[in-house]
């Protein structure tokens, strides 16, 4: 099964979580690591969609509040390094978006 191409992500998610030191489960750090900041936010945005639009779903998983997917992928960032991530979506109930909820370094891609 593939992702769709209806695919939401707010931009909160990226300026105020992914790219913001967080004290637990921090994003901020390893995505500075290919070069995304809070001056090219909209590129990380751009980035993530990109790379998870028609890829293959590795993971489905039903919950109370829709469907949600889960997708490896990868894609060189802002200064050419290769990151791999495992990026989280969901389906809500009687939408047909799929809304971005997060992403987590794929630490069984790293080599």
């Amino acid at each position: 099964m593939k992702m769709p191409s209806c695919l939401i992500v707010q931009d909160e998610k990226i300026t105020k979580y992914l790219l913001v030191y967080q004290p637990k489960s921090d994003k901020s750090g390893y995505l500075a690591l290919a070069g995304y900041n809070l001056d090219n936010w909209e590129l990380l945005k751009n980035d993530i969609i990109k790379a998870v639009e028609g890829s293959e779903i590795a993971k489905v998983t039903l919950t109370d509040w829709g469907t949600q997917f889960e997708v490896r992928s990868e894609w060189s960032g802002p200064n050419g390094r290769l990151i791999k991530v495992i990026t989280i979506w969901q389906e809500d109930e009687g939408t047909e978006f799929v809304r971005f909820i997060t992403l987590k370094p794929d630490r069984l891609q790293e080599s």
